[in-house]
Formats: structure tokens, C-alpha cells, sequence
């Protein structure tokens, strides 16, 4: 079977650990942690993940200046970003707007069920990505016009 990658990028040394655990566990995911932002945009950039699991509350950047910064560098870019935060700033993910970001997890989580979360909310967004391009190459050429 072939593993899928993942940045854990998380502060709580605890959390860390108990995610990392979990995850390996479950035998889909090679995990690779990060203790901070910089870390994290240093690891995701050499390791390029097929996703990345992502505390907004860490101790050098913010949440949203750390997307930002993901979003914004060419080897980055296009990875997918789980948010991964406590329930109390919930409200401030809602206000994050990202092309990357295809799913939250709250904290606190359940061991048992964080691998099938984050393969879910991947296969959906592979869903989603392949519904689109069936539509486009589906359509007429008058559709097609009409999309650009």
C-alpha cells in the first residue's frame, strides 16, 4: 500500500505526539512534524506533502499569516491544508477564505477517526476537482465560451 504524506504542523508537543501516533497507526500516512510556522513552511517546501495538518495557534506566526505564506510560495501552493484548532476560535475560521484549506478539525479530537477524516475530506476534494473538469470537458464548445 502506498502512504500518503503528511505535515503536522502543531506546537503542543502532546498533541504532536498523540497525532502522530494516531496517524501512523492507521498505516495510510507518513508523518513528518513541524514545532512552529517557519518549521512548517521549511518542511512542507523540501517535503512537498499531499497534505498538511495545520494548528493555527502557534508561537512565531499566525494562523492566517502562515496560509498566507503556504498559498503564496510555488512549492506550497497547491497542497491541501486541514485547519486543526481548539473549538474557542472556530468563529475565526470561518473567516478564513483559502482555496487550500479543505477541512477543520477540532480540538480536542478523536484518535480513531482523524485518518478517515483528513482521507475524506481529500477524496472529496479530488471529488470535487474531478466533477469539474468532467463538466468542462462535457460541455459544448458554446458552454465552454460562456465559462472563460
Amino acid at each position: 500500500m502506498n502512504k500518503r504524506s503528511i505535515l503536522v504542523i502543531e506546537d503542543d508537543t502532546g498533541i504532536q505526539a498523540v497525532t502522530k501516533f494516531s496517524l501512523e497507526m492507521d498505516n495510510h500516512w507518513q508523518v513528518v512534524t513541524a514545532n512552529n510556522g517557519t518549521e512548517g513552511v521549511f518542511q512542507a517546501s523540501n517535503m512537498n506533502p499531499d497534505v498538511i495538518l495545520l494548528d493555527l495557534v502557534l508561537p512565531d506566526i499566525s494562523g492566517r499569516e502562515l496560509l498566507r505564506k503556504l498559498q503564496t510560495e510555488r512549492t506550497t501552493s497547491n497542497i491541501p491544508i486541514v485547519l486543526f484548532t481548539a473549538k474557542s476560535i472556530e468563529g475565526e475560521v470561518l473567516r478564513i477564505k483559502s482555496s487550500n484549506v479543505i477541512g477543520l478539525i477540532s480540538k480536542p479530537f478523536d484518535c480513531l477517526t482523524l485518518s478517515s477524516q483528513i482521507l475524506d475530506f481529500l477524496a472529496h476534494r479530488e471529488q470535487f476537482a474531478d466533477n469539474t473538469i468532467n463538466e468542462l470537458v462535457s460541455g459544448s464548445d458554446e458552454q465552454l465560451k460562456l465559462r472563460d
